[in-house]
C-alpha cells in the first residue's frame, strides 16, 4: 500500500514540471480544427466557401478554412499575404 502511495506521489509532482506544460497546451487546443496548415495560393475560382475561426478559449489561434467545390476543406496560413488580402476582401457579417 505505502508503494502505491508513493507512486501515485510521485505522479503528482511529475505532473508539475515546466517541461509538461508545453504537452498540457497542446491537449488544450482540442477544439481547434486545422492540424496543419498551408500557406501555398487557392484560385478563389476553386472556393465554395471561406470559414474564418477567431481565436478564444476553446482555440488560442485564429483559423481560416477554405472549403473548396469538391468539399474538401483546407487549412491556410492567416498570417500569409494573401490569406490577409482574402480577408479583408470578405463582406463582414
Amino acid at each position: 500500500m505505502a508503494c502505491r502511495a508513493a507512486v501515485l506521489l510521485w505522479l503528482l509532482l511529475g505532473a508539475q514540471r515546466p517541461a509538461d506544460a508545453g504537452l498540457l497546451e497542446a491537449n488544450s487546443n482540442l477544439s481547434c480544427r486545422c492540424a496543419k496548415t498551408t500557406s501555398s495560393f487557392i484560385a478563389p475560382r476553386l472556393y465554395e466557401s471561406v470559414e474564418v475561426r477567431p481565436a478564444g478559449s476553446s482555440c488560442r489561434r485564429q483559423e481560416v478554412i477554405i472549403v473548396l467545390k469538391t468539399r474538401k476543406r483546407v487549412c491556410v496560413q492567416p498570417n500569409t499575404l494573401w490569406v490577409k488580402k482574402l480577408l479583408q476582401d470578405l463582406p463582414s457579417v
